[in-house]
């Protein structure tokens, strides 16, 4: 009998190439979300106070929590199964949809219930009075749009439509800022950037049910919700422990300190996020569907292996730039005063770390879509207790010194723990010399950038010319190390428009 982890080498070239595809699709459209998120996170910060702002991110923080709850796995539930079922009978995966579909929106009315009743309260942790409970209830309708249609976007992703939901994000990413900013300028409210997020959710919600409405309502066949409760509900604990573990600084922030430096810790935490918008998040959104569908452990290795690559060449750069301009961004958010500076520190370290939890959430994903999800409960445990642990005993005497240093503990933490138990899954990596020109190559140009941003200049007009810099330096250095293999081109070129395929052959 054939060992099943055995597969023939055109599987795992034809997943690598899907992954490749589905990345390009998702990264390309991406940019321009990823643009639009950092307007509006500037357009933000610059046009409400910075204690209102404060109070922004302690909803912004409040209602990740509560979505890990009120999504609990689901979402990567409707990806995996409607990914691995579409391989023998694509009514049946439809039917797996509606029953996740249902089992999300009653778990989301029970946790927003929850969160409402919870308002008054969470106003006085953060802000010490009750005045503000008004905001924290117009974020329970946030969480409420943000849980379901994470739900539907995740039946997208296992129907391995990358590029359509990559446009879903563009265009209702699109109607949130026109909508804050223009409102913005009459009304510095607090509410009205939260309300834009609703906004966000619900356009998203209502595409992607015009497009499978139909399928979900009408799809024929039987299901059980035992196998998705048997997979969700290991799952869903892993997630509501992750988000504990990435969130509990900032919530000890908000607690031991003022709305002012929870404002500025916040503002330095989101402008890293960008970096999970742009590389990570097409990553991990791509590697997912394409894991799950995998017929053993080499067929799933060939996905990994893509996607360390891709960590070395795209995120790895992509943070040590952003740790090298970190003034200038910080700076572009100023209003007066220079008060967000104060974040400089937190946005460097997370920056320069930021690989780190990169390597966690691609080996997570990969035991997520394996099944695995013991193990992502102990990734999460060490990480909530390392991050609670240490922003407990740090924040109250080294303020957000302490907050980032426990943040990047738990990156580190993190990486470590899952690639231990992710090893059996690590035998087709490249080679370590890879790894360590690859981590070269964007370390020399970060440094170029580094000392012009201390000795010429740090205006926040020297980010354009920076950024080109570090491209120029970085591009050079591939090609210098020899990086790309002829496998390697060939994938990229594929996520390239035409005119630009014949620019990869130059490395």
């Amino acid at each position: 009998m054939p060992d099943e982890t055995e597969v023939p080498a055109d599987s795992g070239n034809e997943r690598a190439r899907n992954i490749v595809q589905g990345m390009g699709s998702l990264t390309i459209q991406n940019l321009g979300t990823s643009v639009l998120g950092f307007l509006f996170l500037v357009g933000v910060i610059r046009l409400i106070p910075q204690v209102e702002y404060g109070i922004y991110t302690a909803i912004v923080v409040t209602v990740t929590i509560a979505s890990a709850f009120a999504g609990f796995g689901l979402n990567l539930a409707a990806t995996r199964y409607v990914a691995f079922l579409r391989r023998e009978d694509e009514k049946t995966s439809w039917v797996a949809a509606r029953k996740i579909v249902l089992l999300s929106v009653v778990l989301t009315v029970v946790v927003t219930s929850f969160y409402l009743a919870l308002s008054p309260l969470l106003s006085i942790y953060f802000t010490k009075s009750t005045s503000w409970t008004w905001s924290f209830l117009l974020g329970g309708i946030w969480l409420f749009s943000n849980s379901i249609s994470g739900t539907l976007q995740g039946i997208i992703l296992g129907l391995k439509k990358y590029a359509q939901l990559a446009k879903i994000l563009f265009v209702s990413r699109l109607s949130m800022v026109v909508l804050a900013i223009g409102v913005l300028f009459f009304d510095h409210s607090v509410g009205i950037a939260i309300f834009a997020w609703v906004i966000f959710n619900i356009v998203i919600l209502l595409w992607i049910l015009a497009m499978i409405g139909k399928n979900l309502l009408s799809a024929p066949g039987t299901f059980g919700y035992a196998n998705i409760l048997r997979y969700v509900l290991p799952l869903g604990v892993a997630g509501v422990i992750a988000a504990f573990a990435g969130s509990s600084d900032t919530v000890i922030v908000g607690g031991y300190l003022n709305t002012s430096f929870l404002g500025v810790y916040g503002a330095a935490t989101q402008i890293s996020g960008v970096l999970g918008i742009v590389v990570l998040g097409p990553l991990t959104s791509a590697l997912l569907p394409e894991v799950s569908s995998s017929k053993g452990v080499r067929d799933a290795s060939y996905g990994l292996r893509l996607a360390f690559k891709f960590a070395t060449l795209a995120i790895l750069p992509a943070s040590l730039l952003v740790a090298g301009v970190s003034t200038q961004l910080l700076t572009l958010l100023n209003t007066s005063g220079g008060v967000y500076l104060a974040g400089k520190l937190t946005l460097e370290l997370i920056a320069l770390f930021y690989v780190f939890l990169a390597i966690q959430n691609i080996l997570l994903v990969l035991l997520q879509a394996v099944g695995k999800t013991m193990m992502v409960i102990v990734v999460g445990i060490v990480t909530a207790v390392t991050d609670i642990g240490l922003a407990v005993l740090l924040v109250p005497h080294f303020g957000l010194g302490g907050a980032v240093a426990s943040r990047v503990a738990v990156y580190l933490g993190g990486a470590f723990v899952s690639i231990y138990l992710a090893r059996s899954y690590m035998k087709n990596l490249d080679k370590s010399s890879f790894y360590l020109k690859g981590a070269l190559a964007a370390g020399l140009p970060f440094v170029v950038i580094l000392v012009l941003t201390s000795l010429v200049s740090s205006r926040v007009i020297t980010l354009i010319p920076y950024a080109i810099v570090y491209a120029i330096l970085f591009l050079a250095c591939v090609k210098w190390f020899r990086l790309l293999s002829e496998e390697d081109r060939s994938f990229l070129s594929q996520t390239l428009p035409g005119r630009f395929r014949k620019f990869v052959g130059y490395f």
